[in-house]
């Protein structure tokens, strides 16, 4: 078999095909066959995004714990 540079095949023990890792940014056209078969979502960033709190909000999260862990 003939290696590819930026894709990488890995065998279990008995020798069967069990994995293929690509660099995408050598196989960009990989990342259409993996949206195909629904391993990447082109929405995640947007609801992650969504989701995500600011800056301000994490320090009012961390505040109360680092007083209680620093006046024990």
């Amino acid at each position: 078999m003939a290696r590819v540079a930026g894709i990488q095949l890995e065998k279990d023990g008995k020798g069967r095909l069990t994995y293929a890792r690509f660099n995408l940014k050598k196989h960009p056209e990989a990342i259409q066959l993996l949206t195909q078969k629904g391993a990447i979502d082109k929405d995640d960033f947007e609801v992650e995004w969504k989701n995500a709190i600011t800056g301000d909000e994490l320090m009012n999260r961390i505040k109360p714990r680092l007083k209680r862990l620093f006046d024990k």
